[in-house]
């Protein structure tokens, strides 16, 4: 069973960079308030190391489009842009600018 698990948190370590635990805390530990929706999007732009503009350039590279939606989102310790053009929904790593999923629209 402990094999089981460190071979899990292995893989799952390989596959992308994650947020350090000091990272999910603080983004977790905010109120609901207008003022602490505001800090906690800046933490997020702050600890992104790719821009809004730089994941849409990405995103036009790839699929010849431009974007209609782009936003900062953080999720199971993962920090990407939910990006969205007239064909695709790419989600782009916030960290090191890698496509983590691409997903056509019908």
């Amino acid at each position: 069973m402990k094999n089981l698990l460190l071979i899990t948190v292995l893989l799952g370590s390989i596959e992308a960079q994650e947020l350090t635990i000091e990272q999910v805390s603080k983004l977790r530990n905010y109120n609901h308030s207008m003022s602490g929706k505001f800090r906690h999007k800046r933490a997020l732009i702050r600890m992104a190391n790719i821009s809004k503009e730089k994941s849409q350039e990405i995103t036009q590279n790839e699929t010849n489009e431009s974007v209609k939606y782009s936003k900062l989102r953080d999720h199971n310790r993962r920090l990407f842009y939910s990006i969205q053009t007239s064909s695709y929904r790419i989600k782009i790593d916030a960290l090191d600018g890698s496509i983590i999923s691409k997903e056509r629209i019908k």
